[in-house]
């Protein structure tokens, strides 16, 4: 009886003093806190299956990136065919994506004058923009790592959110190679370059999580069973894409829209 008295003493006891709130690491209610916005799941920055978003959402997009991003002007795919007013690129028709790139200038369609990416985005104020990059510089980023080309992106991006904070970002996959691509300026074979391909396109998909914008995995349409990009969408040189891979990518896109 006194050992049940006891029992019955201590608990009332710890009650009181707080144990049963579980406060054993001192400053406990700081460091349990829940808040609503930390038990929300941060949503996934994939672009999933949608609704057919049609032509019009597709006329919506400003493109950016490098030759494969240019050559929707050039197979003559979008609204305007080759006179399209949609992809922003400089003379030469492609960007490398380093530290200089958000100093480049592009040819600003309606006009043809050579603008500043702030200065393009401050006259349009595109609903959106899909910047494409990946295959251009793909060994020199991956030795530099993760976080220098997430910089790298960040930084070109911000050249267009901060003339035009109510743009959507779209970050689209970089395509995949095919098994004939002359290797001879590189240092790795095709197998080791798509793969290369993948690994920054996770980097991309990373940086979208973080930032808020949209990753579209576009590239996944382009692939053979072995992860090449398919025959018949390139035109001999094992990287530039068809008319057709363009259609398909299109057509990818506007079913995985953004809202």
């Amino acid at each position: 009886m006194k050992i049940r008295l006891l029992i019955l003493f201590l608990v009332a006891v710890l009650l009181s003093s707080g144990f049963a709130g579980c406060d054993v690491g001192g400053d406990t209610d700081a460091s349990l806190e829940i808040t609503e916005e930390s038990t929300q799941a941060k949503p996934s920055a994939v672009l999933a299956l949608s609704e057919d978003m049609g032509q019009e959402y597709i006329d919506s997009l400003i493109f950016v990136g490098e030759s494969t991003t240019y050559h929707l002007k050039s197979r003559g795919v979008l609204t305007g065919g080759t006179d399209t007013k949609q992809v922003w690129a400089p003379r030469s028709g492609t960007l490398n994506l380093d530290m200089s790139t958000k100093n480049a200038r592009i040819v600003y369609p309606p006009t043809g004058e050579q603008l500043s990416f702030s200065e393009a985005a401050a006259k349009s104020r595109p609903k959106y923009v899909v910047f494409t990059f990946g295959l251009n510089g793909a060994v020199q980023n991956i030795r530099r790592g993760k976080d220098y080309y997430k910089r790298c992106y960040l930084s070109l991006i911000s050249e267009v959110t901060s003339a035009s904070p109510d743009t959507k970002i779209i970050l689209q996959s970089a395509f995949p190679v095919a098994s004939n691509m002359d290797m001879s300026n590189y240092s790795v074979d095709t197998v080791t370059l798509n793969e290369y391909i993948d690994t920054i396109n996770r980097w991309t998909a990373e940086l979208a999580e973080e930032e808020g914008f949209r990753y579209l995995d576009s590239a996944h349409s382009l692939k053979d069973e072995s992860g090449f990009l398919r025959g018949e969408f390139q035109v001999g040189d094992g990287h530039h894409l068809t008319a057709e891979a363009y259609r398909e990518i299109l057509y990818y896109i506007r079913t995985h829209g953004y809202k």
